[in-house]
């Protein structure tokens, strides 16, 4: 085990789009999903130790086998067969529930920090085996930047040269709502999958890339099968809606099972009437926050 601290920070998510194809025999739904990673992070410290351990900024969030961190960190010692430890700290910025992946993306953290605390040199795809037992997207965070997520969320292709593409702007809209997804899985009414309907990371790209490129509304093909779900659980969730609609028509979408949103103004116009937009917002739902972020191509977790 090294005897270095290493500090990293673990990335957000954004659903660029979110499809349904149908439910699965396992009860679970076929995702299609294109996930990108952006500017909003935790910040998380792993320092050697004996034993396996973790704190939190955030005191309402349990540090017990139950946390995702924490879960990550015991399988990945007994699958290494191993008896080492670690002191994790954990200072939380990404909103929980918030289907921004925030616990997905701290397990994926210490994943890989463990994996170089610990010198166990295993590949990512050998990690990534591991993350699926995790949690649905938490194989996603090993790879981040702009994929195609298929199965749960679990099966990760890169866009072809999608790490060359700018970040693109975006407005994150926070409101002080939880969303629990499994209720939002529950209130969806799909058909069995029939196993078609999946699209390739190849064309996805190519359309995509080409996309980002322009400036109108109707290229960006913004969707997600979850939002009628979503509101059926949170009705709080519609003002929210009306109102980005009403600031930037086309140009917003739910993030996951919600709470959280984004929008992408149009390049030159980006931000030009935030202070009216917070207000808006928070006269329909107090406390709900806007932050200013991109998208990062090549989003891993930082050390």
């Amino acid at each position: 085990m090294t005897s270095q601290t290493i500090h990293a920070r673990a990335y957000a998510k954004i659903n660029w789009d979110l499809r349904i194809l149908g439910k699965r025999p396992d009860t679970f739904h076929e995702l299609d999903s294109i996930f990108v990673t952006i500017g909003l992070s935790d910040s998380m410290r792993f320092e050697p130790a004996n034993d396996l351990s973790m704190t939190c900024s955030d005191p309402s969030l349990p540090v017990d086998a139950s946390n995702l961190v924490m879960k990550a960190a015991l399988l990945l010692r007994q699958a290494a067969n191993c008896s080492l430890g670690t002191k994790i700290h954990l200072d939380k910025e990404i909103p929980m529930g918030g289907g921004l992946g925030g616990g997905s993306s701290d397990a994926a953290c210490a994943l890989d920090a463990l994996n170089r605390l610990w010198n166990l040199n295993w590949s990512v795809e050998r990690l990534a085996t591991l993350a699926a037992q995790v949690g649905s997207d938490v194989a996603y965070f090993l790879f981040s930047g702009w994929c195609l997520c298929r199965g749960r969320g679990e099966l990760v292709h890169r866009l072809p040269n999608s790490q060359t593409w700018l970040p693109t702007p975006l407005l994150l809209i926070l409101p002080p709502l939880h969303v629990a997804t499994p209720l939002v899985y529950k209130a969806l009414r799909y058909p069995q999958w029939d196993g078609t309907g999946g699209r390739d990371a190849e064309g996805v790209g190519t359309k995509l890339g080409a996309s980002l490129k322009q400036t109108g509304a109707g290229c960006l093909d913004l969707r997600n099968d979850l939002t009628r779900a979503a509101l059926q659980v949170e009705p709080r969730l519609a003002s929210v809606q009306q109102i980005l609609q009403g600031h930037f028509p086309g140009r917003w979408l739910m993030s996951g099972s919600g709470a959280s949103h984004f929008s992408v103004p149009e390049r030159g116009t980006a931000f030009l009437n935030l202070k009216a937009l917070v207000q808006h917002l928070n006269d329909a739902e107090p406390g709900t926050r806007v932050i200013e972020t991109e998208t990062r191509a090549s989003g891993t977790a930082d050390f």
